[in-house]
């Protein structure tokens, strides 16, 4: 556990679609609402809610350099992994890379899609197009695979030891 330290979350996911903003908007509420009720000491880079400058025209270069600041910095990952969205994925290489230098961060990917569960087939390594270098990534490493947004809260929760 990193009690001592200050738990910096960055959430990853698409930003792109009303049901993505919805999604990323809830997960920030939860996570803040968890955090302040355990009196915890935390930032949370959820990048929807992160104010950009709109007085200018917003590079990719821009995007780019002010998510990269704050994934440097994060100690604790949440990944929306099932939509396929290429930021995200290269948002986990840069904490893999992280975690694979002996960093001590934490880090909860979620493949969230209802056809996991069709048809009596579950899991990540089910044939509906997940990448298996992206799947064999987490595997190796160790990082466990979550089904849900909530579910990965929970075991975050459990983790850190808040209520």
């Amino acid at each position: 556990l990193m009690e001592e330290i200050m738990i910096y979350i960055y959430n990853a996911g698409p930003m792109f679609t009303e049901a993505d903003i919805h999604q990323r908007r809830i997960e920030g509420r939860k996570m803040k609402e968890l955090l302040e009720n355990n009196h915890q000491e935390y930032f949370l880079a959820n990048p929807i809610d992160l104010p950009l400058d709109n007085t200018k025209p917003l590079t990719s270069e821009k995007i780019f350099l002010t998510d990269y600041e704050h994934v440097s910095k994060a100690n604790v990952f949440f990944f929306e992994l099932a939509s396929g969205d290429a930021g995200t994925y290269v948002e986990l290489g840069n904490a893999v890379e992280k975690l694979m230098s002996g960093k001590e961060i934490r880090m909860y990917p979620v493949f969230n899609d209802i056809r996991l569960q069709r048809n009596g087939m579950s899991g990540v390594d089910c044939p509906i197009g997940f990448n298996s270098y992206l799947v064999g990534c987490l595997r190796a490493n160790k990082i466990d695979i979550y089904m849900s947004f909530d579910e990965a809260l929970e075991a975050f929760k459990n983790d850190f030891d808040l209520k």
